[in-house]
């Protein structure tokens, strides 16, 4: 799949696509009548899809952000991965569809020992992927040159056999138990300053951990978040519960904060889970996404 790349002053930020999925409505979002959707289809025909059931459904990108910045490489997330870097996952949740990211890395032109920090908005499952490589019995960080980054209140939330499945399987012991004990994984409690220009801040709710990255440089910014958002639908309906938030109404709380802030300092935004970079803009008194 081609990349794209949008530059915010001076950094350069480009997409790297892992895979994709569809994921039926009454799925991903229970609560929310079908009928509600309508609009939504209509104004955002290439965010949607139809499963092989026939049911409407999101297209689910799993996107991952390589971001070079004041002679850093960064990556943000590590998507979905393989059957052989995140079995559970893969196979439990996804029906063994996996991930291009190493691919599509190579395409854009570099290899995981290009990539110096590993940022991961949150530790659930689908943006962990390809933390961990194994080879035959020996396993190690597919990322060799990188310290990998995430918030210590989802390792709290998640850092037992209990916690860890919540899913119906354990990811953790696969995917980031490992960064530990390979001692390469950083956990920030906060605010946190990556470059000069980047900037890792908490956008709780969908996990306890959850954090996205705000990029300023040359008066331009853009933010890049994790799971605040899925799919350009919710930039309107803050309200629409995701079946995975852990805190739903903190989840709504982030959105609208996010959605201020972005719409106040016109930054552009990326959504983990959504194609590509749009900006928030206003229409008869009501937010919409409208891609770059």
């Amino acid at each position: 799949m081609p990349h794209s790349t949008l530059t915010v002053g001076s950094v350069e930020i480009t997409v790297i696509h892992d895979t994709e999925v569809a994921s039926p409505f009454s799925q991903s979002f229970p609560d929310v009548p079908a009928e509600a959707w309508a609009p939504y289809l209509e104004r955002y025909p290439d965010a949607y899809t139809k499963n092989a059931g026939g049911e409407d459904s999101r297209r689910t990108h799993f996107e991952c952000y390589l971001v070079r910045s004041q002679g850093r490489t960064l990556l943000v997330d590590t998507g979905l991965g393989t059957a052989a870097t995140n079995p559970g996952t893969v196979t439990k949740m996804f029906g063994g569809v996996e991930g291009d990211l190493l691919a599509n890395l190579q395409a854009a032109g570099f290899l995981p020992g290009d990539i110096d920090t590993v940022f991961l908005t949150h530790l659930h499952p689908d943006h962990v992927g390809w933390n961990i490589t194994r080879d035959g019995g020996t396993e190690s960080p597919t990322f060799p040159n990188a310290r990998y980054v995430a918030h210590e209140a989802d390792w709290s939330a998640f850092n037992t056999p209990k916690d860890s499945e919540i899913f119906g399987f354990d990811w953790w012991a696969d995917t980031v138990t490992p960064l530990r004990q390979a001692g390469v994984l950083d956990l920030v409690s906060g605010e946190t300053e990556l470059t000069g220009e980047l900037t890792i801040t908490p956008t709780p709710g969908h996990t306890p951990g959850s954090m996205s990255m705000i990029v300023n440089s040359g008066g331009e910014k853009a933010f890049i978040m994790g799971d605040v958002f899925h799919g350009p639908a919710q930039v309107t309906e803050t309200e629409w519960v995701f079946r995975f938030d852990m805190d739903s109404d903190q989840a709504s709380k982030t959105r609208r904060d996010i959605l201020e802030r972005a719409e106040r300092e016109n930054a552009a935004i990326a959504i983990c889970h959504h194609s590509g970079f749009g900006r928030v803009v206003k229409e008869q008194g009501r937010r919409y996404w409208q891609a770059l």
